[in-house]
């Protein structure tokens, strides 16, 4: 520890840096006169366009949201039909070719028909088989 001590007092606290004399005296005067003189743009004069842009986005904004609202109305209407008392749905089932041609998408015979209203329990006698053939 003793030794520590002497070492700082051979070196001393100087850092070895040295300011020249009168430096800081007339430093600003000298800053000032060797930074380029600064030009400031003139403010434009707003426009017409560049006074009421704002407004006019926000209008277009606000008939956007309505555009949307009308959109998503009109498909709550379409949604809330109930096909159960469509005019042309009752119409097609009245048509007994229709219905003919509609049962037979699924290609039942007549045998698995009649199969399965008889293991449903529906009596067979309450047809006229003649008329089915």
């Amino acid at each position: 520890m003793k030794q520590e001590q002497d070492i700082l007092d051979k070196i001393g606290k100087d850092s070895g840096f040295r300011v020249p004399e009168g430096y800081f005296a007339d430093f600003t005067k000298k800053m000032t006169e060797s930074l380029p003189e600064k030009t400031f743009k003139k403010e434009p004069k707003p426009t017409k366009w560049m006074r009421i842009r704002p407004w006019v986005y926000m209008a277009a904004m606000f008939g956007g949201i309505w555009c949307m609202m009308q959109i998503f109305a009109d498909m709550k209407d379409a949604v809330s039909h109930n096909l159960g008392y469509n005019p042309e749905i009752a119409d097609a089932m009245n048509d007994e070719k229709f219905v003919d041609d509609y049962m037979m998408l699924g290609e039942i015979s007549y045998y698995d028909l009649l199969d399965e209203m008889y293991n449903e329990g529906v009596d067979a006698s309450i047809f006229d088989i003649d008329s089915i053939n």
